[in-house]
């Protein structure tokens, strides 16, 4: 950019009765606030995906190993196989069965699922050990009758530490009389909070052998789960296993298991952002209409600069330039204050949240070097095409005409 173009973009927004200094002042503050709403919102919804995306991968396995159809026999050899595959640190087999369970107090009933697990390999695969707010992990191994459940469940049942549960199984047992539901007794030894509702609310952990003889399965499991040493290579290893398996068997990784809820939240994050940038928009009808006003109170000087010489590309690129120095302006004073209240909000956490409601304590901000770049690009393009009426109806300024007019 030369002098005399420096000079002149910056003249246009000298003060002349306060008034231009003002609009300026407005046109740019649209900007700013724009751009600062996108990146702390942008943050926001980050936030909130990878805190969801952190407590389900603590409290269940990047990839979920089952049997396309028929009854899951040698998993062991399914187990070996899948642990030399790259990226694999841990597997489990596990044993899925639905139950109604009740406590003493057999009004207070509720739908659950017992999760046959080994206590050994469970800190392989997921956090819920570490999750445990009582009992200890080291009694549940030791424990063949004991189990762990969610907080919310045992609120629900109104057990704790060393209370029985009654849990009913649809899978029943054949008798001269029918079907029977099965139903057993075990005792709670530990109660874990993984801060994920349906964990919380549903989830029983019991020894997987203890599940088979209780309920009258075999050697048999319903899947294997598999925990990866980095949950981004989850697609990879998911083809990997299932070409070392076979057709027979089916490997599901947790952006499969959790697709709606992923999908909602990429959704909501778009929305969010198409909304904010609405901001910005009604920002640029303020740049607009300060171009605007620039070339009605300033057709003399544009007239004089044509009459000399100037050329429309000129008088084009000048009025294009005004509008590129406000969205400049806007956007880094906005990408400042919205990176500025991010990173403030996550380290000394400014926003709290009650816990029993959201299951964080604070309002989480993550912020991504894409989402600051995007809105400071989208800012700078708006604040632009702003400029580009004005400024074409300033390039075809007839100087002749104005000139007489100022003479008259």
């Amino acid at each position: 950019m030369n002098t005399l173009i420096r000079w002149l973009v910056l003249r246009g927004f000298r003060l002349k009765k306060g008034y231009f200094s003002f609009a300026f002042f407005i046109a740019v503050l649209g900007v700013i606030v724009g751009v600062a709403a996108l990146i702390v919102v942008n943050a926001v919804m980050t936030g909130f995906q990878d805190a969801i995306k952190e407590r389900l991968l603590s409290s269940n396995a990047d990839i979920i190993v089952m049997k396309r159809s028929g009854s899951f026999y040698k998993y062991e050899y399914a187990e070996r196989k899948i642990s030399e595959i790259p990226h694999v640190v841990g597997t489990e087999e596990f044993l899925y069965v639905p139950v109604m369970a009740t406590s003493t107090d057999v009004s207070a009933a509720t739908s659950a699922s017992i999760r046959g697990c080994n206590p050994d390999k469970e800190p392989l695969v997921t956090d819920l050990p570490k999750k445990l707010i009582l009992g200890d992990w080291e009694l549940f191994k030791s424990s063949k009758n004991g189990v762990v459940i969610g907080k919310i469940l045992a609120d629900t049942l109104g057990v704790t530490l060393g209370d029985e549960i009654t849990v009913f199984s649809p899978i029943g047992r054949k008798t001269p009389f029918g079907i029977i539901p099965r139903s057993t007794k075990f005792i709670v030894v530990g109660i874990f909070e993984a801060g994920m509702y349906q964990f919380d609310s549903s989830l029983i952990l019991a020894h997987i052998d203890a599940v088979r003889k209780k309920f009258g399965f075999g050697d048999v499991v319903t899947g294997i789960m598999v925990k990866l040493d980095n949950p981004e290579h989850a697609k990879e290893v998911e083809k990997k296993i299932e070409e070392v398996l076979g057709e027979d068997y089916i490997a599901q990784d947790w952006i499969s298991l959790n697709k709606s809820l992923f999908s909602a939240l990429k959704l909501e994050k778009l929305a969010m952002f198409l909304i904010l940038t609405l901001i910005v928009i009604v920002a640029s009808f303020n740049i607009s209409s300060l171009l605007m006003m620039t070339v009605n109170s300033r057709a003399r000087e544009i007239a004089i600069l044509k009459a000399v010489g100037a050329l429309d590309s000129f008088i084009l690129k000048l009025f294009i330039l005004r509008g590129l120095f406000i969205g400049v302006v806007g956007t880094v004073i906005g990408e400042v204050i919205g990176i500025s209240v991010s990173l403030l909000g996550e380290k000394y956490k400014l926003f709290p949240l009650p816990p029993d409601v959201y299951y964080i304590d604070h309002l989480p901000f993550k912020l991504h070097i894409f989402d600051c770049l995007v809105a400071a690009l989208a800012a700078i393009l708006i604040s632009v095409l702003a400029t580009v009426y004005p400024a074409r109806k300033a390039a075809r300024t007839d100087p002749v005409k104005v000139l007489r007019m100022g003479e008259s």
